[in-house]
């Protein structure tokens, strides 16, 4: 049977590095201890090597000295030596408390500043590493992408599954309306409007309001009917009445119609038709005196004093918007804050959170490479190709970050401090020593030889003085 290279060591219980470098400084220790008892057995047998055995005796105590010392300051960081109270010993276990306040306060000058995260991550780019995450292959080879993505939604449903689901409901909804409680929304509403009136983005929306007004009149057509006959005088035939309802109804139509693109655009049609009849009785009746002018082309469509009207009311409201003098202005901020403090905020936003959790479980169940993999491909490849997205996620990243520590950095550090406070003054020390053992044990070894070494120089000199 083969046995292990770190078998021997695991006899001695020296499995770790740390115990495997310790016990190798000590027995250097007592190999220096050694030597020097078999120079004091056997240096009076040969005299004739007295100067030789004069300088190993040298090397040997000052090594045995520096080991000694070096090992009593190392062993002094974690324990006492040997288990004697020796002031000044034991210093780890003693200071646990002021270590953990001293990690807290460094971890929060150099590492939980604003300003340090904010330089930090000044060339981060998360949208890049993102989007080139969300796009990469999940083919069998690399199905352990494919692996980390669903854990780490797994991971969020387990996490957003822990948090209160009423709790976070109120905190969103709070933190929203109190934002927009103390904004007003008006001037925004008015600076998206203007351009989009300028540039006529208004109008499907004005067309397809004339389309819902001209249908809502076809389905009120019967209480029209009911209202005109019933104001009508008692004397007067029904057919009447009908007639006059029907008259009504028509021209409501009629000139809802006239504000229509589709107006317009049958009146180009026709206009060409009767620019070419009249083109043709025009030679007909050559020489006959002139020709009666074909009939004026009224106004249609985008074109009809009432759709111009709309676009003017419409480019009107949007300067009141952004005066906080209007009417306007005053009117939208009042159903802004009633809204706000309507109950069906509140269930918005917990709508809103069990939405967002039953979105992510079943982005969790669903199969690899299906439509949650085509969704995250193609959401991928939207940051991967859009420059101005990416900056705004890398820029929303970099605020977000600096808001967290700005918030969160004092207690985050007082977790620290916390933490190693509440753990025993044993924990801390193997802790530490395990750490940082393995180097101290090149502290003992380096005093061993260099000792020794200082131990014959010394030697040499009082043999030439």
């Amino acid at each position: 049977m083969k046995i292990s290279q770190l078998e021997p060591f695991r006899l001695v219980g020296a499995e770790t590095p740390f115990h495997r470098m310790r016990l190798l400084a000590t027995l250097l220790l007592l190999l220096m201890a050694a030597g020097w008892v078999a120079v004091l057995a056997t240096r009076a047998r040969f005299p004739q090597y007295d100067t030789q055995f004069g300088y190993a005796r040298a090397f040997l105590e000052a090594a045995m000295i520096g080991g000694l010392a070096d090992w009593f300051a190392v062993t002094a960081l974690f324990r006492h030596p040997l288990g004697l109270p020796i002031p000044h010993t034991a210093i780890i276990p003693a200071n646990k408390d002021r270590i953990g306040d001293s990690l807290a306060t460094f971890l929060k000058d150099n590492f939980l500043t604003p300003g340090v995260v904010a330089r930090r991550l000044e060339g981060f780019d998360l949208a890049g590493m993102l989007g080139r995450w969300l796009t990469a292959p999940q083919s069998p080879a690399d199905a352990k992408a494919g692996r980390l993505r669903r854990s780490l939604v797994k991971l969020l449903i387990q996490f957003a599954g822990a948090l209160d689901g009423e709790v976070i409901s109120r905190l969103l909804a709070v933190t929203v309306t109190d934002r927009l409680r103390d904004r007003p929304i008006a001037p925004t509403l008015g600076r998206l409007l203007s351009p989009l009136i300028e540039a006529g983005r208004h109008e499907p929306f004005v067309e397809t309001m004339i389309g819902a007004a001209m249908g809502a009149v076809d389905e009120r057509a019967q209480d029209i009917h009911a209202a005109v006959a019933a104001r009508a005088p008692k004397y007067m035939p029904g057919f009447v009445d009908r007639g006059y309802s029907k008259a009504f109804i028509d021209a409501i139509q009629d000139h809802l119609y006239a504000m229509t693109d589709e107006a317009a655009d049958r009146q180009r049609r026709d206009a060409a038709s009767v620019m070419q009849g009249f083109r043709e009785r025009l030679a007909a009746l050559e020489g006959q005196g002139p020709p009666p002018l074909p009939p004026q082309q009224l106004a249609l469509g985008r074109d009809h004093p009432d759709r111009k009207a709309i676009t003017e009311w419409l480019g009107t409201v949007a300067a009141e918007l952004q005066d906080p003098a209007s009417s306007v202005f005053a009117q939208v901020e009042e159903i802004k804050l009633e809204f706000l403090e309507s109950p069906a905020v509140g269930a918005m936003f917990g709508s809103l959170w069990d939405t967002a959790r039953q979105m992510l479980a079943e982005l969790a169940e669903a199969p690899a490479g299906g439509s949650s993999g085509r969704v995250a491909i193609a959401a991928g490849e939207v940051i991967q190709s859009n420059a101005a997205l990416a900056d705004a996620i890398n820029t929303l990243a970099r605020r977000a970050a600096v808001s967290v520590v700005g918030s969160y950095g004092t207690p985050i550090v007082r977790l620290v401090s916390d933490t190693i406070r509440g753990w025993d003054a044993a924990t801390v020390t193997d802790k530490l020593e395990t750490a940082v053992g393995r180097d101290l044990q090149y502290i003992r070894i380096n005093g061993t030889v260099i000792g020794g070494l200082v131990g014959v120089g010394i030697h040499a000199l009082g043999a030439l003085a």
